[in-house]
């Protein structure tokens, strides 16, 4: 499961003698706390961060925009760090290590309490936050599955038409189903993966 993250009073910070170094909160600390009151599975509102850093709503969406803009700063945050996290742990070697971390990845996001809770309050924004093909999340997971084709396969050349079809079958199968309430295809999404990936290495 999705370990829980300890979060750091925004606005302090500690000085050499113990003593807190009092400073002005920025927008890092916006998406930070956001972040904190997601993964406890509380409503991120706009108004809850203005008031937990003392600022002004104003502020707060010249920093991030909508709160939708600030939401998908937290969910691609976390791609990045869910990755990193099932990296350490994976099997295998070339494609079969690539597709080892694809799966760790997706099981640990399904699990993630936070994420379904999401996903059951409010499916539609999910929805747009996750299957958007343009948006951030997105973006950050083809970032991603490129930086482990180059570290796990460097020899197969995979063009971006191909990221771009993994990550939409990823998103597709079972980003879409969390939304819906529905159990994870993340068998299809693997398998599919696989499939894309031995087409570019008959290529090659």
């Amino acid at each position: 499961m999705p370990a829980e993250t300890e979060f750091e009073e925004p606005g302090t910070t500690g000085r050499p003698d113990g003593s807190p170094e009092f400073r002005r909160p920025s927008r890092e600390d916006a998406i930070a706390l956001a972040r904190v009151q997601f993964l406890s599975g509380e409503r991120v509102e706009m108004q809850t961060v203005a008031a937990g850093l003392d600022i002004g709503r104003t502020t707060l969406y010249r920093w991030v925009g909508e709160r939708e803009q600030l939401l998908e700063e937290v969910f691609s945050g976390l791609v990045d760090e869910w990755f990193a996290e099932v990296i350490p742990g994976a099997e295998g070697a070339g494609q079969k290590r690539l597709l080892d971390i694809m799966r760790r990845f997706l099981e640990y996001a399904t699990a993630s309490a936070p994420l379904s809770g999401f996903a059951a309050r409010e499916p539609a924004l999910t929805l747009r936050l996750l299957l958007d093909r343009e948006g951030m999340v997105a973006e950050h997971s083809r970032l991603a599955i490129g930086r482990l084709l180059e570290e796990c396969a460097p020899e197969l050349e995979v063009p971006d038409n191909i990221i771009d079809t993994i990550e939409m079958t990823a998103a597709a199968l079972v980003w879409a189903n969390i939304a819906i309430g529905r159990e994870p295809d993340i068998d299809g999404a693997i398998d599919l993966s696989e499939t894309l990936l031995s087409i570019c290495e008959k290529r090659t």
